[in-house]
């Protein structure tokens, strides 16, 4: 049994100083220019997707019909989330470009998205992506707002979107 703790210990050390290695020797490439690829992103990608999970899944949502708040919503989406995650009409930004990993196309699979994983999402933000916490800034109601303006982007023409006004007190 002995053997067996001791073992363990000795690869869970090796491990540490391989960890620590990697890390100071500056190993990983951090620039947005090279994708993730293998396990890296498997990791990141993984971590993301259940933190949302967990975090979202007590979120009540709130009815996302009415006209009034997808209106007020896609005054916001216009004003603080068009250039990263698209919109109707519009091509993609330098913005949108540069960001790695890239945003996600809201007017094109926001509406299939689970809409308290949005909300979550929106309100707190995805450390190392680009991806603001619009909670320092926007109240909840705010943001279920654009929420609802995100479920029903794909169906709003370019020519609706852009008679969208942006209420500058936003």
């Amino acid at each position: 049994m002995k053997k067996i703790i001791l073992s363990v210990v000795f690869t869970l050390v090796v491990l540490a100083v391989v960890g620590l290695i990697f890390i100071f020797t500056g190993a990983y490439n951090v620039s947005a220019m090279e994708p993730d690829a293998g396990i890296i992103h498997w990791v990141l990608e993984t971590t993301s997707d259940r933190s949302v999970d967990s975090r979202s899944s007590g979120i009540n949502v709130p009815n996302l019909e009415n006209p009034a708040m997808i209106a007020a919503g896609l005054s916001h989406y216009k004003e603080m989330c068009a250039q990263c995650h698209r919109a109707p009409g519009k091509d993609e930004t330098e913005l949108a470009k540069g960001l790695n990993p890239d945003a996600p196309n809201l007017y094109k699979w926001g509406y299939r998205m689970n809409p308290a994983h949005l909300f979550w999402v929106t309100k707190n933000g995805i450390k190392m992506t680009g991806m603001p916490a619009w909670g320092k800034t926007h109240t909840d109601d705010e943001i279920w707002t654009i929420v609802a303006a995100v479920k029903k982007l794909n169906s709003v023409t370019p020519t609706e979107y852009d008679s969208v006004k942006v209420d500058k007190d936003q």
